[in-house]
């Protein structure tokens, strides 16, 4: 059995990958057996990433995995995560980056268009307003969970589909 620490930006963003996982697990997208903690990121760019990292990795877990927010540039996002990875550790660690946000993987699974000009959590709320007739919080990003098509999601979205192979990875290296 494989643990995983998942380091992940946003508030809420624990909770949500908390709920994803339980669900990937019902659906057999990963195995039952997979663990996988997640806990909010330290602030980005911030010294207590790499220290973060070192602990979680030397006192109890296997693997680790930063999910966090490209904000319309994953690229400069994924070096910057990058350079936080202590050397002893980077084939042990694993990054994921949104293009922008999360809620990107609510957007795709409910027909919402977003992109350059709007973020997704801004169309979700947008959307939400006008078919639904509420506001989007960042709150509320748990309860999304239920309302992922993951088939769709592991059809056509790169990032969640290296989620799924990170998460199915059994190799302590």
């Amino acid at each position: 059995m494989v643990k995983f620490r998942m380091f992940v930006e946003d508030e809420y963003g624990p909770e949500f990958f908390e709920r994803l996982i339980n669900r990937l697990k019902v659906e057999g997208l990963i195995s039952k057996d997979t663990v996988a903690k997640p806990c909010k990121l330290p602030a980005d760019c911030n010294m207590k990433i790499d220290k973060a990292i070192k602990s979680s990795l030397t006192f109890g877990f296997s693997r680790a995995i930063l999910v966090i927010d490209g904000d319309g540039d994953p690229e400069e996002k994924q070096k910057r995560a990058e350079s936080h990875i202590p050397p002893k550790f980077k084939d042990r660690v694993d990054v994921i980056v949104f293009e922008y946000e999360a809620e990107e993987w609510i957007c795709k699974s409910l027909g919402i268009r977003y992109g350059r000009y709007i973020k997704p959590s801004k169309a979700l709320n947008d959307w939400l307003r006008c078919k639904e007739g509420k506001e989007y919080h960042k709150r509320d990003l748990p309860k999304f969970v239920s309302r992922l098509d993951l088939s769709l999601l592991n059809r056509n979205d790169k990032i969640f589909k290296n989620l799924i192979k990170f998460l199915n990875k059994t190799q302590i290296c």
